[in-house]
């Protein structure tokens, strides 16, 4: 995109499809309904027409952290646009990412927000989602919201990190670490 002359105003410096920046879609003389992608991930075939969308312009919604435990009501709080949502699964079906963004709203109307989260972690906040959506629901902003409130209040036990503190206490990566901190002889520098 740069070689191309576009000018980037947010997220440069990802090329790798995690920061949502280079969202576009494309289309091929013989298919009726465009694809949305983010271009680091899509690879250019011959005939394929690609148009840059522009970055999305809503503006993320200062929705600070509750002093109790969060509902469906919190969530509404500051995006009530959500409840509007018709199932149509045109943010589902634009989302790069491959996540199930419609069920995730409607995990949202009904309360469940730690559903949402877990829906929403490899979201990239590109907001084709949002641009798709005919009643101007912003579900990439929404799940961001859903993720901050529960890890907050409903935060998960990293029990993969526990599990590996403990094996580093019980010693089980002694003798590698002991190789390691070994200098190899032909590489060791002789004084």
């Amino acid at each position: 995109m740069w070689h191309l002359g576009r000018s980037m105003t947010r997220g440069v410096g990802c090329l790798g499809g995690a920061c949502g920046t280079c969202t576009i879609t494309t289309r091929f003389p013989d298919q009726m309904i465009p694809k949305t992608a983010l271009a680091c991930q899509t690879m250019v075939s011959e005939g394929m027409n690609i148009t840059f969308l522009s970055s999305d312009p809503s503006k993320k919604t200062i929705s600070p952290l509750p002093t109790e435990s969060p509902s469906r009501e919190t969530l509404f709080q500051y995006y009530p646009e959500t409840r509007r949502c018709v199932s149509c699964q045109a943010c589902s079906t634009a989302c790069p990412q491959g996540i199930d963004v419609m069920v995730a709203v409607r995990e949202a109307i009904v309360g469940d927000l730690s559903a949402v989260a877990e829906r929403f972690t490899s979201c990239v906040m590109c907001g084709l989602c949002a641009a798709v959506c005919e009643t101007k629901i912003r579900p990439h902003r929404m799940g961001l919201y859903a993720r901050r409130l529960t890890g907050a209040f409903y935060p998960k036990e990293a029990s993969d990190l526990v599990n590996r503190i403990e094996e580093i206490h019980s010693g089980r990566f002694d003798p590698e670490w002991a190789r390691v901190m070994q200098p190899d002889d032909e590489t060791a520098v002789k004084t």
